[in-house]
């Protein structure tokens, strides 16, 4: 059993109340709602929030809404895992059936595939040993030449005994960035074992193709790039 679980707190700092920030004629979290209502074995659709604003918007465009989030769950560093908790522990008050996977799409990230979530369903059924999937693409900068600062002075960030960060980038190991495409969730090997992701994370790499236009939208500029978008 798959549910599907959207997490819009009503606070955020780059753009006001931006879940549900206008982009043309629709608040942002609409987006998100109507690619969920195409997801094959969705059997729900949840909108975790702490705004009854958010919670009734969600609820015109086809999402449920049966709690509102603690606060103490919705602050600016609230991490992921609390809202999953959250809505496990509410299962368990209702006494409702706990899904065998959540499907995590971010309310921010507005231009999705069904397809391409669909596809990440088949895959992480296929395995039962996959703990989590997390959508990826490869990376544009290389952790292996980046660096940090201490008393002053530079510092590589990943230390080794050869001086990676002087190599040239094709010598080096390829690594991936994680993206706000989709993530899905084996519970039992995740969230009742305290972690996001659990010990065998699937990445579940994206190419430009299926990125064209993905934008996680965290300022203006962000919001923007997403207004060109959906004018294509």
């Amino acid at each position: 059993m798959f549910h599907i679980l959207i997490p819009a707190r009503k606070n955020s700092k780059g753009i006001k109340n931006k879940n549900i920030v206008k982009l043309k004629d629709k608040e942002l979290i609409y987006y998100t709602i109507q690619t969920a209502k195409k997801v094959k074995l969705a059997s729900e659709i949840i909108v975790s929030t702490d705004s009854k604003k958010i919670a009734n918007i969600s609820k015109k465009y086809g999402a449920s809404v049966p709690f509102l989030r603690p606060k103490k769950f919705s602050g600016d560093n609230s991490p992921d895992i609390d809202v999953f908790k959250h809505y496990i522990s509410w299962l368990r008050n209702k006494k409702k059936k706990i899904p065998d996977y959540i499907i995590h799409l971010r309310a921010t990230t507005p231009f999705r595939s069904h397809k391409v979530i669909n596809k990440a369903i088949d895959l992480i059924k296929s395995d039962k040993s996959i703990s989590s999937l997390r959508s990826m693409r490869q990376s544009i900068f290389t952790p292996f030449k980046m660096w940090t600062i201490k008393n002053k002075f530079c510092v590589p960030l990943m230390k080794n005994k050869i001086e990676k960060h002087s190599l040239s980038r094709q010598s080096l190991q390829k690594t991936y960035d994680h993206i706000s495409y989709v993530d899905i969730l084996y519970i039992k090997k995740t969230i009742l074992k305290n972690s996001m992701t659990g010990k065998k994370v699937y990445p579940f790499i994206l190419d430009d193709d299926k990125l064209k236009y993905f934008v996680d939208i965290d300022d203006k500029n962000d919001l923007n790039s997403a207004l060109k978008f959906l004018k294509k």
